[in-house]
C-alpha cells in the first residue's frame, strides 16, 4: 500500500484513522468550548428568540457582548437554569385539590 499525501491535514488523519483502527475505539469527541452563540444558548435553555432576548435586554440571564454580538458561557447559562428551577411539591397540591374538591361538593349539595 502506498501513499502520496500532500497536506500534513491529510498525513494526520491517515496516522489518526490507523491509531483508531488499532485500538478498535471510536474518536473521543472534543471538548466543546465555554464560550457559546445566540444560537447555542437557545438550543441550551430551550427559550425562544424572543424570550432569550427579551432576558439579555433585561439583564436577567448571564451574558456578554463581543462589539454587537451577544456571548454566553455554557456554565454560566447551566447555573442560571438551575437557579430558575423550582422542585415541585406534588402533596401539597394534591392536599390543597382535595380541600377544593370537598369544599365545591359540599356546596353543591346544600
Amino acid at each position: 500500500m502506498e501513499f502520496i499525501l500532500t497536506t500534513p491535514d491529510q498525513l494526520k488523519t491517515v496516522i489518526t484513522d490507523a491509531i483508531f483502527r488499532a485500538l478498535n475505539e471510536k474518536p473521543v469527541p472534543q471538548q466543546l468550548p465555554d464560550r457559546c452563540t445566540f444560537d447555542d444558548a437557545i438550543e441550551i435553555t430551550g427559550l425562544s428568540k424572543s424570550k432569550l432576548y427579551k432576558l439579555t435586554s433585561a439583564k436577567e440571564i448571564p451574558h456578554k457582548r463581543f462589539g454587537s454580538r451577544l456571548i454566553f458561557s455554557r456554565k454560566e447559562l447551566v447555573a442560571w437554569i438551575d437557579s430558575q428551577t423550582i422542585e415541585q411539591d406534588r402533596g401539597g397540591i394534591d392536599l390543597a385539590l382535595a380541600r377544593s374538591a370537598r369544599k365545591k361538593k359540599g356546596a353543591c349539595h346544600a
